[in-house]
């Protein structure tokens, strides 16, 4: 038995409550396990601990598996009648038997002739208050993201006049940082019935907030909108107008560092370490000059990714936490947003978070808040401080699968897997799951066709979690890396009809999403019998089901650079591209109940 690859604890996301009444336990073991078994039941059913009265619990088979890189992830749900559980399991590989316990595994002539009562994993209470519990709208929304500055230009707009602005971009023009474009709130207001008409339920807006660049990660003043953009009173006027076409708003909050004309920092050039906000920074050395330069490169004080523009907020300073926390309460109140997206997440403390998360939901009960975490962000995502992160995880499994042809439909499985395992359920559903932003290659440019961009976003449509469209997916708008990524919306173009199918394929997405509830749901299979997997085939098939098991639904994926033959009724197919004949061709998907 390969004990190294066997792991479990009862905590995290390996053992924590769906529900009040429901506990998920979970365990990894190595691919030799063929048979599992959990042995649970109360602590307490047979005396209390350290008693003479022998334990024992209820055997119960788990299941159900997925497949991982070089693992099994079992998976079972049970339901603790008094709202505790103690539970070891009983594994089986070829020619072996094996307890496994807190304390280590047991043969069955050892777990046998022990005399003391073996070191069982226990969930010792299912406390209410900590369970993870994102807010329900959350795991069907359509999000999407708009870059305000390079998104849409009212002509009408209340703002600061710039004889900077350049003509409006087209969709083949490249852009840098420093383009002025006049993209305003106004008139993203004025695109509302569009994005209404595309099927979109949530607005994710980049930065708002006055600063100095056209990105706005750099704030000067967290109370007031950039002139650029417009007023407060036609923010209010966005969130209103979105509100009444059932559109959830997301601001963009910048908490990890200010940008250099922020009142605190412009407070510490002038008094240095007499300053009452010294403490609001990370500085080692007061002696730097008074513009950016190279300071943070060479230590003086922290900046983001060393960029002086941008120095570094202490958020274990706990009068910063309360002027930031404040600032996201005026947002709530004085503009009635929903949810907030947290740049740079996984820098700021845990502390401010945890006080964020309490804060925002004593305002409104189900807020809701997700992090920019590129990496495995399970420390943010126990229920108390964020709902979600941006997925960038699974956007990387579904980008290397169609890009690296050398990958292969069990790879691919292995690694969505992965990314379906990596936390709660719950807050599975409720991950922010996209496929380009404002800080990567654009999906068409990255995939390298239309065709692969659409396969790539009915994948990510068929996951759990809330799909997230950056603004110009819609029309295959391409772009490089940041700052190319951030071209202008080319609406002259889509005006005159230039993108009507690629829209269309978008609208049809989204329906197909919002009225499947299996599309949405976390239950996730790959299909590995018969044709549609071999050791080199390139063919996913996704079988997706309803949590109520009322409702199934499959998606395949043809990556192989040939047609492939699709043994399904033609009549029963709801969604399709590329598809003949029974013939499913090159860099083609259907979905069909």
């Amino acid at each position: 038995m390969d004990f190294d690859s066997i792991k479990h604890h009862s905590f995290d996301n390996y053992c924590y409550p769906l529900s009040k009444d429901k506990l998920e336990i979970n365990l990894q073991t190595g691919k030799d396990i063929t048979k599992t078994f959990i042995i649970w039941g109360d602590p307490f059913a047979f005396g209390i601990m350290g008693g003479k009265e022998k334990w024992q619990g209820q055997k119960t088979e788990i299941t159900k598996k997925v497949e991982l890189q070089k693992f099994l992830f079992w998976s079972i749900e049970v339901a603790p009648e008094f709202k505790r559980c103690r539970y070891y399991f009983e594994l089986h590989a070829e020619n072996e038997t094996y307890f496994y316990c807190e304390d280590g595994f047991y043969s069955p002539e050892q777990f046998n002739a022990i005399s003391y009562q073996p070191e069982c994993f226990i969930f010792p209470w299912m406390n209410s208050a900590d369970i993870s519990t994102p807010p329900s709208w959350v795991k069907n929304t359509v999000w999407y993201q708009i870059f305000p500055s390079r998104f849409n230009r009212s002509l009408t707009a209340n703002v600061e006049q710039n004889n900077n602005l350049k003509k409006w971009g087209t969709s083949n023009q490249k852009v840098s940082n420093y383009d002025e474009f006049g993209g305003n709130i106004k008139g993203i207001t004025e695109k509302l019935d569009y994005l209404a008409d595309l099927g979109v339920t949530g607005l994710y807006l980049n930065p708002i907030n006055k600063s100095r660049s056209q990105h706005k990660y750099d704030t000067t003043d967290y109370l007031e909108v950039d002139p650029s953009f417009g007023t407060k009173e036609e923010m209010k006027t966005l969130v209103k107008e979105a509100h009444k076409r059932n559109i959830k708003i997301m601001l963009d909050g910048v908490f990890n560092h200010s940008g250099w004309d922020f009142f605190a920092w412009q407070d510490i050039l002038k008094n240095r370490e007499k300053s009452k906000y010294a403490d609001w920074y990370m500085i080692n050395d007061f002696n730097f000059p008074s513009t950016p330069s190279d300071s943070s490169a060479k230590g003086k004080f922290y900046a983001f990714a060393f960029c002086d523009p941008m120095p570094k907020f202490n958020t274990n300073n706990p009068e910063l936490r309360n002027y930031l926390l404040n600032v996201c309460e005026t947002w709530v109140k004085e503009y009635d947003i929903d949810a907030l997206r947290l740049d740079v997440a996984n820098e700021i403390s845990h502390v401010f978070c945890k006080e964020l998360h309490n804060r925002m939901r004593s305002i409104k009960k189900d807020f809701y808040i997700v992090g920019e975490i590129w990496h495995n962000a399970l420390p943010w995502l126990r229920g108390d401080e964020f709902d979600g992160v941006m997925n960038y995880p699974l956007e990387n499994s579904i980008l290397n699968f169609i890009t690296t042809e050398k990958m292969n439909a069990i790879d691919f499985e292995e690694e969505v897997n992965r990314c379906l395992t990596m936390y709660f359920k719950q807050t599975e559903e409720s991950l922010l799951n996209q496929m380009d932003s404002h800080d990567t290659i654009r999906l068409v440019t990255k995939v390298g066709s239309e065709e692969k961009a659409m396969q790539a976003l009915m994948i990510l449509f068929s996951m759990p979690g809330s799909a997230c469209i950056y603004y110009g997916t819609e029309v295959m708008l391409q772009g490089e890396h940041d700052p190319d990524c951030r071209r202008c919306m080319p609406w002259k173009e889509l005006d005159k009809g230039k993108f009507n199918s690629e829209i269309s394929f978008m609208k049809e997405l989204i329906a197909l999403r919002k009225t499947n509830p299996a599309l949405y749901g976390y239950n996730v299979q790959f299909i590995s019998e018969g044709d549609y997997k071999n050791s080199f085939s390139r063919i996913v098939h996704i079988k997706k089901t309803s949590d109520d098991n009322s409702e199934t639904l499959d998606i395949i994926c043809n990556f192989e650079k040939k047609s492939f033959k699709v043994k399904v009724d033609s009549k029963k197919i709801v969604f399709s591209n590329n598809f003949s004949d029974g013939m499913l061709g090159e860099n083609g998907f259907i979905v069909y109940k």
